[in-house]
């Protein structure tokens, strides 16, 4: 190519790729005539497409490259230079624990990193040392030896794998602590959009940005009340001069840590949700609210029709797009959010998103209180949340 066009200042150009084929072929009639025949079964024809096909990779590996410089394209470590422009970074993976108890003979050591296996093959390392007491165990803290949400519900790690004198069993009494993965680039863009404010105060971008950079955080609404008196603002009750947030995740701690911070000197807070916070640079202790939501549980029934796969497969495919989409798993979409409406027509379009060849005729929502299903939007109130599972998805095939 003797003139690269396809960056410009209107962005990245992806051509189609017959058109790329006839400006080979162009310049091949420039060299050879223009009675030369360039089909795909002659040798020029074949020396055409390989030439074509060339250049497609070369366009689209430019037009990659370029769109990482836009944060809603960006992957990998672009979107992380990107973020760490404004303050943020994407969250690492980290390990499951849980704590097993270890039984044999009084006195056996049990070293650091000595394994045990559950019942699903998943494999976990000791932490530390430990040594059996005179009651004939002790409880040892595991933590899996891959990163991610590794289940372990009561009494699945059964198994030891290394052979330690005087350890006979291994058991957990109670469910571990999941870990996660990586976060992913979808989850990050996301991310990165609600916490752009991170290096600001006062706000209401900078406190919901601080809100949002609490681990665990997944949603949130935030009110506030400029009045000198009391406000009822979207259904909440607020005092004067004060703010309210509801959110969902995170540890209270670490959610009152971030308002103190954040908020406007002499503001004051509102919520179901008291925890004391010492302010780091004076030393005073802050009574800081906020709430949680309350959940509101959904049930769906969604008629559809599609020949594309079977009943189990379309209903499976439809429940795990449904439930994807409310987790907000789906590049683009939020989900299920604190304060968010239940719409039927942004339910069933996250199913055709995903799976086009299945036909969504009819999707009814309900909560479970009353069970009267509709086709009508549910309205969410800001201190509420709708939640569902794949158990209180029915999937109707006519």
């Amino acid at each position: 190519m003797a003139d690269y066009k396809y960056i410009n200042s209107t962005g990245v150009i992806m051509p189609d790729t017959a058109d790329v084929r006839e400006e080979v072929c162009d310049e091949y009639r420039g060299v050879f005539g223009d009675d030369v025949i360039t089909d795909d079964w002659t040798p020029q024809g074949v020396l055409i497409n390989s030439e074509t096909k060339a250049r497609t990779a070369v366009i689209e590996n430019n037009a990659t490259l370029a769109n990482q410089i836009n944060p809603n394209i960006a992957t990998g470590v672009f979107l992380d230079a990107i973020w760490a422009l404004t303050g943020g970074q994407r969250r690492n993976a980290t390990y499951s624990q849980v704590t097993g108890k270890c039984s044999g003979v009084a006195g056996s050591i049990i070293p650091a990193g000595s394994r045990a296996r559950t019942k699903n093959g998943d494999e976990f390392a000791a932490l530390e040392e430990a040594t059996i007491g005179d009651l004939g165990y002790v409880y040892v803290v595991f933590q899996a030896t891959e990163t991610g949400p590794v289940p372990t519900p009561a009494g699945s790690l059964v198994q030891i794998i290394d052979a330690v004198l005087g350890w006979e069993t291994v058991t957990n009494e109670a469910v571990g602590s999941l870990g996660q993965d990586v976060q992913s680039d979808v989850s990050a863009r996301s991310t990165r959009r609600k916490t752009l404010a991170l290096q600001g105060v006062s706000t209401t971008e900078a406190i919901t940005s601080a809100l949002y950079n609490v681990p665990g955080v997944k949603s949130l609404t935030f009110r506030e009340n400029i009045e000198s008196v009391e406000r009822i603002i979207d259904g909440v009750t607020m005092k004067p001069h004060s703010i309210y947030a509801c959110v969902n995740g995170g540890t209270d701690e670490a959610i009152g840590e971030a308002l103190l911070v954040s908020k406007s000197a002499g503001c004051g807070f509102n919520g179901n949700t008291t925890v004391n916070v010492t302010d780091p640079v004076s030393g005073q202790v802050y009574i800081v609210q906020f709430s949680r939501p309350e959940e509101i549980t959904t049930l769906m029934r969604v008629y559809v029709s599609s020949r594309a796969m079977s009943t189990v497969q379309i209903q499976n495919a439809v429940r795990l797009a449904i439930v994807d989409y409310t987790r907000g798993e789906q590049d683009g979409e939020d989900g299920f959010t604190v304060g968010t409406d239940i719409s039927p027509f942004e339910l069933a379009s996250s199913v055709n998103r995903i799976y086009p060849d299945i036909f969504i005729k009819k999707l009814e929502v309900a909560n479970s209180t009353d069970q009267i299903f509709s086709t009508d939007t549910i309205p969410i109130g800001i201190w509420q949340m709708a939640v569902t599972a794949e158990s209180a998805i029915t999937v109707i095939i006519e």
